[in-house]
Protein backbone atom coordinates (compact mmCIF):
# COMPACT_ATOMS: atom_id res chain seq x y z
CA UNK A 1 0.00 0.00 0.00
CA UNK A 2 1.53 3.60 -0.59
CA UNK A 3 -0.18 6.77 0.64
CA UNK A 4 -0.44 9.49 -1.16
CA UNK A 5 -2.00 12.79 0.11
CA UNK A 6 -1.24 13.40 4.07
CA UNK A 7 -3.10 16.32 4.74
CA UNK A 8 -4.48 18.76 7.70
CA UNK A 9 -7.59 18.73 7.82
CA UNK A 10 -8.27 21.05 10.90
CA UNK A 11 -6.94 22.49 13.52
CA UNK A 12 -8.84 24.14 16.63
CA UNK A 13 -7.83 26.20 19.66
CA UNK A 14 -9.87 25.41 23.15
CA UNK A 15 -9.37 26.75 26.33
CA UNK A 16 -6.33 24.49 27.61
CA UNK A 17 -5.40 22.69 24.20
CA UNK A 18 -4.72 22.76 20.78
CA UNK A 19 -6.30 19.83 18.38
CA UNK A 20 -4.82 19.10 15.16
CA UNK A 21 -6.56 16.99 12.82
CA UNK A 22 -4.69 15.11 10.17
CA UNK A 23 -5.17 12.70 7.40
CA UNK A 24 -3.13 10.07 5.58
CA UNK A 25 -5.59 8.94 2.30
CA UNK A 26 -8.41 7.58 3.97
CA UNK A 27 -7.16 6.99 7.48
CA UNK A 28 -7.39 10.17 9.57
CA UNK A 29 -5.24 11.03 13.12
CA UNK A 30 -5.38 13.54 15.84
CA UNK A 31 -3.10 15.17 17.90
CA UNK A 32 -3.67 16.82 21.08
CA UNK A 33 -1.61 19.42 23.02
CA UNK A 34 -2.20 20.20 26.25
CA UNK A 35 -0.53 23.37 27.85
CA UNK A 36 -0.81 23.30 32.03
CA UNK A 37 -0.73 26.35 32.75
CA UNK A 38 -2.04 28.34 29.72
CA UNK A 39 -5.26 29.94 28.50
CA UNK A 40 -5.66 30.33 25.25
CA UNK A 41 -8.19 32.97 25.47
CA UNK A 42 -6.13 35.04 27.73
CA UNK A 43 -3.19 34.67 24.87
CA UNK A 44 -5.70 35.34 22.18
CA UNK A 45 -6.90 38.60 23.73
CA UNK A 46 -3.30 39.46 24.23
CA UNK A 47 -1.95 39.40 21.00
CA UNK A 48 -4.51 38.76 18.76
CA UNK A 49 -6.54 35.57 16.94
CA UNK A 50 -4.70 35.64 13.70
CA UNK A 51 -0.98 35.92 15.58
CA UNK A 52 -1.85 33.15 17.99
CA UNK A 53 -3.32 31.40 14.45
CA UNK A 54 0.07 31.63 12.85
CA UNK A 55 1.26 30.05 15.78
CA UNK A 56 -0.22 27.33 16.13
CA UNK A 57 -0.52 26.89 12.27
CA UNK A 58 3.26 26.36 12.37
CA UNK A 59 2.95 23.82 15.15
CA UNK A 60 0.22 22.11 12.83
CA UNK A 61 2.92 22.05 10.08
CA UNK A 62 5.64 19.88 12.00
CA UNK A 63 3.62 18.03 13.78
CA UNK A 64 2.63 16.59 10.15
CA UNK A 65 6.21 15.69 9.80
CA UNK A 66 5.96 12.25 11.13
CA UNK A 67 3.03 11.37 8.73
CA UNK A 68 6.05 11.83 6.34
CA UNK A 69 7.08 8.24 7.63
CA UNK A 70 4.39 6.88 5.04
CA UNK A 71 6.60 8.38 2.34
CA UNK A 72 3.66 10.48 0.71
CA UNK A 73 4.01 11.72 -2.55
CA UNK A 74 1.86 14.94 -1.31
CA UNK A 75 1.19 17.00 1.99
CA UNK A 76 -1.43 19.48 1.79
CA UNK A 77 -1.47 22.33 4.02
CA UNK A 78 -4.38 24.20 2.63
CA UNK A 79 -5.73 24.69 6.01
CA UNK A 80 -3.08 26.54 7.10
CA UNK A 81 -1.67 28.56 4.04
CA UNK A 82 -3.09 32.07 5.08
CA UNK A 83 -1.02 31.60 8.17
CA UNK A 84 2.05 30.37 6.83
CA UNK A 85 4.92 33.13 5.27
CA UNK A 86 6.85 30.80 2.00
CA UNK A 87 10.22 31.18 3.88
CA UNK A 88 8.81 27.91 5.88
CA UNK A 89 8.74 25.78 3.18
CA UNK A 90 11.84 25.95 3.22
CA UNK A 91 12.76 25.47 6.63
CA UNK A 92 10.25 22.10 6.74
CA UNK A 93 12.50 20.43 3.92
CA UNK A 94 15.67 21.19 5.48
CA UNK A 95 14.09 20.03 8.79
CA UNK A 96 12.73 16.86 6.91
CA UNK A 97 15.76 16.12 5.14
CA UNK A 98 17.99 16.28 8.24
CA UNK A 99 15.88 14.66 10.34
CA UNK A 100 14.69 11.45 8.21
CA UNK A 101 18.26 10.78 7.16
CA UNK A 102 18.06 7.63 9.01
CA UNK A 103 14.38 6.31 8.18
CA UNK A 104 15.56 6.70 4.08
CA UNK A 105 18.44 4.35 5.62
CA UNK A 106 16.60 1.91 7.26
CA UNK A 107 13.99 1.35 4.63
CA UNK A 108 17.01 1.61 1.77
CA UNK A 109 14.98 4.40 0.40
CA UNK A 110 17.43 6.39 -1.94
CA UNK A 111 15.07 8.18 -4.28
CA UNK A 112 12.64 10.06 -2.26
CA UNK A 113 13.79 13.48 -1.27
CA UNK A 114 10.18 15.24 0.46
CA UNK A 115 6.42 15.13 -0.39
CA UNK A 116 5.61 18.00 -2.57
CA UNK A 117 3.69 20.83 -0.45
CA UNK A 118 0.51 22.17 -1.93
CA UNK A 119 -1.59 24.41 -1.06
CA UNK A 120 -4.95 25.71 -2.61
CA UNK A 121 -4.55 28.73 -1.90
CA UNK A 122 -1.82 31.48 -1.59
CA UNK A 123 0.77 31.49 1.31
CA UNK A 124 0.80 34.59 3.59
CA UNK A 125 2.88 36.99 4.29
CA UNK A 126 5.77 37.25 6.99
CA UNK A 127 5.09 39.22 9.69
CA UNK A 128 6.64 38.74 12.77
CA UNK A 129 5.55 39.89 16.19
CA UNK A 130 7.27 40.45 19.22
CA UNK A 131 7.38 38.52 22.87
CA UNK A 132 5.48 40.81 24.75
CA UNK A 133 6.86 41.78 28.08
CA UNK A 134 11.13 41.45 29.09
CA UNK A 135 10.87 38.78 31.32
CA UNK A 136 14.83 37.67 31.57
CA UNK A 137 14.19 34.28 32.84
CA UNK A 138 15.15 31.39 30.99
CA UNK A 139 12.75 28.53 29.45
CA UNK A 140 14.90 25.87 30.13
CA UNK A 141 13.39 22.56 28.72
CA UNK A 142 13.71 19.45 31.15
CA UNK A 143 13.58 15.84 29.38
CA UNK A 144 14.35 14.05 32.86
CA UNK A 145 18.04 12.80 31.80
CA UNK A 146 21.49 13.95 32.77
CA UNK A 147 21.74 17.09 29.81
CA UNK A 148 19.00 18.51 31.24
CA UNK A 149 19.48 18.20 35.08
CA UNK A 150 22.98 19.58 34.66
CA UNK A 151 21.83 22.57 32.17
CA UNK A 152 19.59 23.96 35.18
CA UNK A 153 22.40 23.06 38.01
CA UNK A 154 24.47 25.49 35.92
CA UNK A 155 22.20 28.25 35.85
CA UNK A 156 21.25 28.05 39.36
CA UNK A 157 24.62 28.13 40.20
CA UNK A 158 25.21 31.41 37.83
CA UNK A 159 22.16 33.02 39.36
CA UNK A 160 20.70 33.26 36.39
CA UNK A 161 16.40 32.86 36.94
CA UNK A 162 14.80 29.99 35.03
CA UNK A 163 11.49 28.41 34.62
CA UNK A 164 11.14 24.70 33.99
CA UNK A 165 9.39 23.04 30.93
CA UNK A 166 8.83 19.47 30.99
CA UNK A 167 6.40 17.67 27.96
CA UNK A 168 5.01 14.28 28.30
CA UNK A 169 3.92 11.99 25.05
CA UNK A 170 1.58 9.55 24.45
CA UNK A 171 4.48 7.67 22.43
CA UNK A 172 6.89 7.29 25.41
CA UNK A 173 3.09 5.98 27.77
CA UNK A 174 1.44 7.54 30.35
CA UNK A 175 1.73 11.28 30.78
CA UNK A 176 0.91 11.23 34.57
CA UNK A 177 4.12 8.65 35.41
CA UNK A 178 6.35 10.65 32.29
CA UNK A 179 6.02 14.10 34.35
CA UNK A 180 6.06 12.18 37.65
CA UNK A 181 9.59 10.98 36.80
CA UNK A 182 10.52 14.37 35.54
CA UNK A 183 9.08 16.10 38.62
CA UNK A 184 11.68 13.85 40.78
CA UNK A 185 14.32 15.79 38.70
CA UNK A 186 13.01 18.85 39.27
CA UNK A 187 13.37 18.44 42.56
CA UNK A 188 16.82 19.18 42.94
CA UNK A 189 16.68 22.43 41.32
CA UNK A 190 14.20 25.56 42.08
CA UNK A 191 12.56 27.18 38.81
CA UNK A 192 11.28 30.14 39.45
CA UNK A 193 8.13 28.10 37.66
CA UNK A 194 7.34 24.93 36.51
CA UNK A 195 5.23 23.96 33.35
CA UNK A 196 3.92 21.11 31.61
CA UNK A 197 2.65 20.23 28.00
CA UNK A 198 1.23 17.07 27.16
CA UNK A 199 1.15 15.52 23.73
CA UNK A 200 -1.42 12.83 22.62
CA UNK A 201 -0.85 11.37 19.51
CA UNK A 202 -2.89 8.45 18.18
CA UNK A 203 -0.74 8.07 14.53
CA UNK A 204 2.15 6.88 16.82
CA UNK A 205 0.52 5.56 19.79
CA UNK A 206 -1.77 2.84 18.17
CA UNK A 207 -0.59 0.08 16.33
CA UNK A 208 -1.90 1.63 13.04
CA UNK A 209 1.62 1.32 11.29
CA UNK A 210 2.86 -2.25 12.42
CA UNK A 211 -0.64 -3.41 10.94
CA UNK A 212 -1.07 -1.60 7.33
CA UNK A 213 2.94 -0.76 7.08
CA UNK A 214 4.48 -3.90 8.34
CA UNK A 215 7.91 -3.50 6.25
CA UNK A 216 8.23 0.26 7.51
CA UNK A 217 10.79 0.50 9.93
CA UNK A 218 8.76 2.94 11.99
CA UNK A 219 7.63 6.17 13.07
CA UNK A 220 10.20 9.11 12.48
CA UNK A 221 9.17 12.57 13.91
CA UNK A 222 11.32 15.66 14.60
CA UNK A 223 10.82 15.69 18.15
CA UNK A 224 13.36 18.81 19.07
CA UNK A 225 12.11 21.17 16.33
CA UNK A 226 8.65 20.28 16.69
CA UNK A 227 9.04 21.29 20.67
CA UNK A 228 10.55 24.46 19.93
CA UNK A 229 7.38 25.41 17.89
CA UNK A 230 5.24 24.29 20.84
CA UNK A 231 7.37 26.10 23.40
CA UNK A 232 6.16 29.43 21.46
CA UNK A 233 2.75 29.38 23.04
CA UNK A 234 4.38 29.28 26.88
CA UNK A 235 6.89 32.12 25.78
CA UNK A 236 4.01 34.08 24.69
CA UNK A 237 1.75 33.63 27.27
CA UNK A 238 4.69 33.88 30.02
CA UNK A 239 6.63 37.13 28.32
CA UNK A 240 9.95 34.50 28.11
CA UNK A 241 12.71 35.64 25.85
CA UNK A 242 14.82 32.78 26.05
CA UNK A 243 14.87 28.93 25.03
CA UNK A 244 17.45 27.05 26.55
CA UNK A 245 17.90 23.18 25.85
CA UNK A 246 20.70 20.71 26.69
CA UNK A 247 21.88 19.76 23.72
CA UNK A 248 25.66 18.59 24.03
CA UNK A 249 28.98 18.44 21.07
CA UNK A 250 28.24 14.89 20.61
CA UNK A 251 24.60 15.59 18.70
CA UNK A 252 26.43 17.58 15.91
CA UNK A 253 28.05 14.06 14.66
CA UNK A 254 26.21 11.98 12.43
CA UNK A 255 26.09 7.29 12.44
CA UNK A 256 27.37 7.01 9.24
CA UNK A 257 28.17 8.43 5.57
CA UNK A 258 25.73 6.87 3.54
CA UNK A 259 27.31 6.31 0.10
CA UNK A 260 23.94 5.96 -1.60
CA UNK A 261 22.90 9.36 -0.84
CA UNK A 262 26.58 10.70 -0.66
CA UNK A 263 25.12 12.11 2.71
CA UNK A 264 25.91 11.31 6.72
CA UNK A 265 22.71 10.10 8.22
CA UNK A 266 22.55 11.27 11.93
CA UNK A 267 19.73 10.47 14.26
CA UNK A 268 20.34 13.51 16.54
CA UNK A 269 20.54 15.96 13.51
CA UNK A 270 17.49 17.89 15.06
CA UNK A 271 19.73 18.51 18.42
CA UNK A 272 22.63 19.54 16.73
CA UNK A 273 23.93 22.75 16.50
CA UNK A 274 23.07 23.30 12.70
CA UNK A 275 19.71 22.52 13.18
CA UNK A 276 19.66 24.83 16.24
CA UNK A 277 20.68 27.90 14.04
CA UNK A 278 18.59 27.19 11.66
CA UNK A 279 15.20 27.32 13.89
CA UNK A 280 16.65 30.14 15.86
CA UNK A 281 17.28 32.59 12.69
CA UNK A 282 13.94 31.74 11.12
CA UNK A 283 11.73 31.99 14.35
CA UNK A 284 13.32 35.41 14.79
CA UNK A 285 13.18 36.57 11.46
CA UNK A 286 9.36 35.57 10.29
CA UNK A 287 7.81 34.64 14.02
CA UNK A 288 9.13 36.62 17.03
CA UNK A 289 11.68 39.10 16.80
CA UNK A 290 12.76 39.26 20.35
CA UNK A 291 13.10 35.23 20.52
CA UNK A 292 16.39 33.27 21.41
CA UNK A 293 17.16 29.71 21.31
CA UNK A 294 20.20 28.13 22.67
CA UNK A 295 21.73 24.80 23.54
CA UNK A 296 24.09 25.69 26.78
CA UNK A 297 25.53 21.95 26.77
CA UNK A 298 26.49 22.59 22.98
CA UNK A 299 30.77 23.66 24.26
CA UNK A 300 30.78 20.10 25.52
CA UNK A 301 30.54 16.80 25.05
CA UNK A 302 28.98 14.25 26.81
CA UNK A 303 32.73 12.77 27.73
CA UNK A 304 32.55 16.00 30.14
CA UNK A 305 29.05 16.07 30.89
CA UNK A 306 29.20 12.58 32.16
CA UNK A 307 32.35 13.76 34.44
CA UNK A 308 30.65 16.98 35.66
CA UNK A 309 27.46 15.65 36.23
CA UNK A 310 29.31 13.03 38.85
CA UNK A 311 29.40 16.21 40.96
CA UNK A 312 25.91 15.08 42.50
CA UNK A 313 25.66 11.92 43.27
CA UNK A 314 22.08 12.79 43.90
CA UNK A 315 20.97 13.15 40.75
CA UNK A 316 21.84 9.41 39.55
CA UNK A 317 18.61 7.73 41.10
CA UNK A 318 16.59 10.57 39.88
CA UNK A 319 17.19 10.72 36.63
CA UNK A 320 15.84 8.57 33.27
CA UNK A 321 16.85 8.54 29.60
CA UNK A 322 14.99 5.09 28.50
CA UNK A 323 12.84 5.26 25.22
CA UNK A 324 11.76 2.42 25.54
CA UNK A 325 10.33 1.39 29.00
CA UNK A 326 10.81 4.31 31.79
CA UNK A 327 13.07 4.98 33.56
CA UNK A 328 15.53 2.19 32.22
CA UNK A 329 14.81 -1.04 30.13
CA UNK A 330 18.46 -1.96 30.85
CA UNK A 331 18.68 -3.53 26.94
CA UNK A 332 18.87 -0.61 24.60
CA UNK A 333 21.61 1.54 23.16
CA UNK A 334 20.68 4.33 25.46
CA UNK A 335 20.59 2.36 28.62
CA UNK A 336 23.86 0.76 27.92
CA UNK A 337 25.40 4.61 26.97
CA UNK A 338 24.04 5.98 30.31
CA UNK A 339 25.40 3.52 32.35
CA UNK A 340 28.81 3.59 30.62
CA UNK A 341 29.14 6.90 31.02
CA UNK A 342 27.95 7.02 34.60
CA UNK A 343 30.10 4.25 35.43
CA UNK A 344 33.62 5.73 34.15
CA UNK A 345 32.55 8.77 36.60
CA UNK A 346 30.20 8.78 39.49
CA UNK A 347 30.25 6.26 42.59
CA UNK A 348 29.35 2.46 40.93
CA UNK A 349 27.38 1.65 44.05
CA UNK A 350 25.09 4.54 43.66
CA UNK A 351 24.98 3.45 40.11
CA UNK A 352 24.76 -0.49 40.37
CA UNK A 353 21.55 0.24 43.31
CA UNK A 354 19.88 2.24 40.10
CA UNK A 355 20.61 -0.48 37.32
CA UNK A 356 20.76 -3.92 39.59
CA UNK A 357 22.27 -5.03 36.76
CA UNK A 358 26.26 -5.52 35.35
CA UNK A 359 25.51 -4.26 31.51
CA UNK A 360 28.39 -4.79 30.97
CA UNK A 361 28.56 -8.30 31.26
CA UNK A 362 24.87 -8.32 29.63
CA UNK A 363 25.86 -10.70 26.42
CA UNK A 364 22.43 -9.20 24.40
CA UNK A 365 24.36 -5.87 24.81
CA UNK A 366 27.66 -6.96 23.44
CA UNK A 367 26.65 -5.98 19.80
CA UNK A 368 25.66 -3.00 20.97
CA UNK A 369 28.93 -1.94 22.60
CA UNK A 370 30.63 -3.55 20.20
CA UNK A 371 28.31 -0.83 17.54
CA UNK A 372 29.15 1.98 20.03
CA UNK A 373 33.26 1.26 20.19
CA UNK A 374 33.55 1.78 16.18
CA UNK A 375 33.52 -2.19 15.49
CA UNK A 376 29.83 -2.32 13.48
CA UNK A 377 28.89 -1.14 10.64
CA UNK A 378 27.50 2.38 12.48
CA UNK A 379 27.35 3.41 16.00
CA UNK A 380 24.02 2.81 17.44
CA UNK A 381 20.89 4.71 16.02
CA UNK A 382 20.56 6.73 19.44
CA UNK A 383 21.58 9.66 21.34
CA UNK A 384 25.04 8.61 22.41
CA UNK A 385 28.44 9.83 22.17
CA UNK A 386 31.07 9.53 19.12
CA UNK A 387 33.35 6.71 18.36
CA UNK A 388 36.14 7.86 20.51
CA UNK A 389 34.46 8.99 23.22
CA UNK A 390 32.63 6.06 23.98
CA UNK A 391 36.26 4.16 23.84
CA UNK A 392 37.18 7.05 26.54
CA UNK A 393 34.95 6.21 28.79
CA UNK A 394 35.34 2.39 28.63
CA UNK A 395 38.90 2.96 28.89
CA UNK A 396 38.14 5.14 32.24
CA UNK A 397 35.90 2.01 33.15
CA UNK A 398 38.74 -0.50 32.91
CA UNK A 399 41.10 1.67 34.68
CA UNK A 400 38.76 2.33 37.57
CA UNK A 401 39.12 -1.90 37.51
CA UNK A 402 35.67 -2.70 36.82
CA UNK A 403 34.64 -5.91 34.72
CA UNK A 404 32.49 -7.35 32.33
CA UNK A 405 32.18 -9.00 28.53
CA UNK A 406 32.36 -5.51 27.22
CA UNK A 407 35.17 -4.32 28.43
CA UNK A 408 37.09 -7.55 28.43
CA UNK A 409 35.95 -7.24 24.44
CA UNK A 410 37.43 -3.33 24.60
CA UNK A 411 40.65 -4.67 26.05
CA UNK A 412 41.28 -7.07 23.36
CA UNK A 413 40.26 -5.42 20.08
CA UNK A 414 41.02 -1.87 20.89
CA UNK A 415 43.19 -1.58 24.17
CA UNK A 416 45.49 -3.68 22.90
CA UNK A 417 46.46 -0.92 19.53
CA UNK A 418 49.15 0.88 20.64
CA UNK A 419 48.61 3.18 17.57
CA UNK A 420 45.62 4.90 19.71
CA UNK A 421 46.59 8.46 20.74
CA UNK A 422 44.59 8.67 23.64
CA UNK A 423 46.04 11.99 25.51
CA UNK A 424 45.13 13.25 22.00
CA UNK A 425 41.71 12.07 22.05
CA UNK A 426 40.92 13.07 25.53
CA UNK A 427 42.08 16.67 24.91
CA UNK A 428 39.15 16.66 22.02
CA UNK A 429 36.34 15.22 24.38
CA UNK A 430 37.41 17.27 27.43
CA UNK A 431 37.87 20.32 26.11
CA UNK A 432 35.69 23.45 26.21
CA UNK A 433 34.50 24.86 22.99
CA UNK A 434 34.18 28.84 23.70
CA UNK A 435 33.22 29.67 20.00
CA UNK A 436 31.37 26.80 18.14
CA UNK A 437 27.92 27.64 20.19
CA UNK A 438 24.96 29.94 19.59
CA UNK A 439 25.10 30.24 23.55
CA UNK A 440 24.15 34.56 24.29
CA UNK A 441 27.25 36.42 25.54
CA UNK A 442 26.25 37.75 29.13
CA UNK A 443 25.09 33.99 29.47
CA UNK A 444 28.16 32.38 28.25
CA UNK A 445 30.12 34.71 30.72
CA UNK A 446 28.26 33.65 33.69
CA UNK A 447 28.27 29.71 33.07
CA UNK A 448 31.82 29.37 31.28
CA UNK A 449 33.57 28.26 34.54
CA UNK A 450 30.91 25.61 35.27
CA UNK A 451 31.44 23.90 31.37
Amino acid sequence: MKISVIKIDSFKIHEHHLEIIYSADKFQFSTKIFYHDVSFSGLIQKYSQPFIQKIVAHIALFEGMKFCSLFPAYYDISVIAEYLEPAVLDLFVKIYQGVFGQHWYENNITDYQQPEIITSQKLGISQPGEILGNNQTILAGCGGGKDSILAMKMLEEADIPFASMQYSHSFYGKADFQHHLISQVLECVQPTSKHRISIFDNFTEFPFLKLYFPENSGITAPETPVSIFESLILMLDKGYNYLCLAHEKSANTGNLFWDEIGKEVNHQWGKGLAAEQILDQFIQKHLLTNFKYFSILQPIYDYRIFQNFSKYPEFIPKIHSCNIQKPWCKKCPKCAYVWLGLMAFSQASIVNEVFKNNLFDDVDLLPTFREMVGLGEHTPFECIGEIEESRLLMKRCVERGLTGKALDMFTEEILADSRINWQEIEQKYNSVYSTEHAIPDWIFEKIKEQL
